[in-house]
């Protein structure tokens, strides 16, 4: 699983996406559609994902930064990588 700049997508990578004129938000990726890897989930919501299989192979979840338990699921267009988690 790549962005589109062709670099390979990790959990706990911080992305950036666009959500209006000149404004940003980050996020941190928290779930893989490919292998359904994750990293601290809320534990219902990891089971709702992967007892209903609701993430497509090539989505990601990712938590807005600042925002404890606000998922997204999303593919990975207009997301930059903003920094690695391990960076």
């Amino acid at each position: 699983m790549q962005y589109e700049s062709g670099e390979e997508v990790k959990l706990g990578d911080i992305v950036e996406y666009d959500v209006g004129p000149n404004e940003f938000v980050s996020a941190n990726v928290v779930m893989l559609g490919e292998d359904y890897s994750h990293s601290e989930l809320e534990e219902g919501f990891l089971q709702w994902v992967t007892t209903d299989n609701v993430l497509e192979k090539d989505n990601v979840v990712v938590e807005v930064e600042h925002e404890k338990d606000s998922y997204m699921f999303t593919t990975l267009c207009c997301f930059k990588l903003k920094r690695r988690a391990d960076a």
